[in-house]
């Protein structure tokens, strides 16, 4: 971690924890197990405090370690804090009616999303028919600003804030028309912000176009995007915008969180 980050100089802050909690971070890659080198090398730590730290967290039930390969895993004891989040958090709570709402009426994928540093966490998912096992799953991190939701949450923030996430990344071009122009990008966001709504086309992957709005609290801040995903072959451009983008406009302006 940079040592220029003002959080880590709070007189508060528990550098040891946050190296802990890097520990089970790794897994983020989308490893199903890492080996005790290989985890140290990714957390910037030397081996030996990796080897405790992976002690303690295996001692604690929240990672496991295979005797014969000598790799480490997550556990389910990880999952259950997850549990926690969607169970308590009220977001959740009051937009789930109106996620599968939306779903019922549209038949396609619907996901709730928040905004975590330059990324998006998908927080519920509603998938629709044919999605990958990895797209039905919550608690998935995609960038925000190839996205529909992350450019929608990212409206949500001043300009110079906007400027600056942009900024902070380096644009992957995963599809050919993936845009990776930083002043582009912005433009776009901006353009988000007053339209209402935003609407990716093969940013991420190719034949696939995906919608978004923003889900407000009382305050008429943002707080989470709804997003729907579709297949450019069976919803072309215009008929996502004549038919889908109206229910999304509907559903989401009707939700609002305390």
């Amino acid at each position: 971690m940079s040592d220029k980050d003002p959080r880590h100089t709070h007189p508060q802050f528990i550098e040891t924890l946050e190296k802990g909690i890097r520990v089970l971070e790794v897994f983020r890659s989308g490893q199903a197990s890492i080996g005790l080198t290989e985890l140290a090398d990714s957390c910037g730590m030397t081996k030996s405090a990796a080897q405790r730290f992976t002690h303690t967290w295996c001692e604690l039930g929240y990672l496991s370690k295979d005797e014969r390969s000598r790799r480490y895993s997550l556990t389910h004891k990880a999952l259950e804090l997850g549990f926690l989040y969607l169970n308590a958090d009220p977001l959740i709570s009051r937009t789930l009616p109106a996620l599968q709402l939306l779903r019922e009426r549209c038949n396609l994928t619907v996901n709730l999303s928040v905004l975590s540093g330059h990324d998006i966490v998908y927080v519920m998912r509603i998938p629709g028919q044919n999605q990958t096992f990895a797209e039905m799953l919550p608690g998935r991190r995609m960038p925000a600003w190839c996205t529909s939701a992350g450019r929608v949450l990212l409206s949500a923030l001043p300009d110079e804030a906007i400027r600056a996430s942009l900024a902070g990344i380096e644009p992957t071009r995963y599809t050919p028309r993936t845009e990776v122009d930083g002043e582009a990008l912005f433009e776009t966001i901006l353009r988000t912000r007053a339209q209402g709504y935003a609407l990716t086309c093969e940013q991420v992957m190719i034949g696939q176009i995906g919608i978004a709005a923003p889900v407000r609290n009382v305050h008429f801040q943002t707080v989470a995007a709804v997003n729907i995903t579709a297949q450019l072959s069976l919803w072309p451009t215009e008929q996502v915008e004549q038919k889908l983008v109206p229910l999304l406009m509907e559903v989401t302006q009707a939700i609002t969180v305390g």
